[in-house]
């Protein structure tokens, strides 16, 4: 029996793993998205492995999560899934009808698994994630474009304090073997007999071997206490993945500033990414801009809130120590610039570690 193009597409997915405006990327932290992104000059966990490996002189604990299973969905997504249920996709007119129901939409869906071990100045990860993006257009001859990315590999990181702690100085490697499936399909596409196997042969793979360097200052000697600067390149060396979706080295600056309040502690930061505007092909100032804020309250509970491309992120964190619950809300700028096309996008996950 002929897959549905859901099915086909999600099987692509498990096997393997960003459409136009939304900046290449490996893998996205909650915490740090929670914060609005802002994550370059705090960077004190396994986060630091993709935002800036000189944080890691900052872990304070061992820490290790052992089954960190998290998944993201986008506003549109779920009717556009469920929809589709009850589509006969070998059918010309009904297929085109669905499509056709679904014009302009972007449905987007996220997996990851991302186990790591963390300790002061060195932090190790397995990498695991997927990402799909679906969309509709052209009313009258209706096209699905698809983009998907699925990323496999491992990261370690170690970074070293000099100068009496004034400076860290990091660097972490990552090898990641990358599938990736960016192609636009009509409705006779569709319902073709040999489409599986179409999909099969349009997807493209690659490896290489990534490099961050990092470095983190204080600005205690000029009379700013707990308040720092933090420069990170990304995706040095083996950024070409072959025939795959190739990754953009690019610089990253950031500040942040802790403050301890009476019964909880906090943190504030404001990042710039891609400095040198090295990212896909637009110069918008507005979409490179993060701004964050964490409230670590007693015992187990952190509350995050932050300004990511202009929008608005929110994210929360129930920490038991050996299980941690995170909720993420954010959203993404998929258009040129800051403020053109919203996807509203939705986060989950669990953390068995200690």
């Amino acid at each position: 029996m002929k897959k549905t193009i859901i099915l086909a597409i999600l099987l692509v997915l498990s096997s393997s793993t960003a459409m136009g405006g939304e900046y290449p990327y490996i893998y996205k932290g909650l915490r740090p998205m929670g914060m609005g992104g802002a994550f370059v000059a705090v960077s004190d966990d396994a986060n630091a492995l993709f935002y800036n490996p000189a944080g890691l002189t900052r872990v304070q604990n061992i820490r290790a999560s052992l089954f960190p299973l998290g998944i993201e969905i986008g506003e549109k997504a779920y009717a556009l899934f469920s929809d589709a249920h009850d589509v006969d996709f070998d059918d010309e007119s009904e297929t085109a009808e669905y499509l056709r129901e679904h014009i302009g939409e972007r449905a987007h869906l996220g997996l990851n698994l991302f186990p790591t071990y963390a300790m002061p100045r060195f932090a190790f990860g397995l990498i695991g994630t997927a990402r799909m993006d679906l969309e509709v257009r052209d009313r009258q001859y209706p096209r699905l474009i698809t983009n998907v990315i699925s990323d496999v590999g491992a990261g370690a990181g170690y970074a070293h304090p000099f100068i009496g702690d004034t400076l860290s100085v990091g660097a972490s490697v990552k090898y990641i073997k990358r599938r990736s499936l960016s192609e636009e399909y009509t409705v006779l596409d569709i319902v073709s007999e040999d489409f599986d196997e179409r999909i099969e042969d349009d997807l493209a793979g690659g490896s290489g071997v990534l490099a961050d360097i990092g470095i983190m200052i204080s600005l205690g000697a000029v009379g700013l206490e707990n308040a720092r600067i933090g420069v990170c390149a990304n995706n040095l060396i083996g950024n070409d993945l072959g025939d795959a979706k190739d990754l953009d080295d690019h610089v990253d600056i950031g500040l942040a500033f802790d403050h301890e309040f009476w019964i909880a502690g906090a943190t504030f930061a404001v990042d710039y990414v891609d400095l040198f505007s090295q990212l896909d092909n637009d110069d918008d100032f507005a979409k490179r801009i993060r701004l964050g804020a964490e409230i670590r309250l007693p015992k187990f509970l952190s509350i995050r809130a932050g300004l990511y491309q202009g929008y608005l992120t929110s994210g929360l964190s129930l920490d038991a120590r050996f299980v941690q619950l995170d909720v993420l809300t954010y959203a993404e700028e998929i258009g040129a610039h800051a403020g053109q096309r919203i996807d509203r996008r939705y986060s989950m996950r669990f953390i068995m570690g200690f």
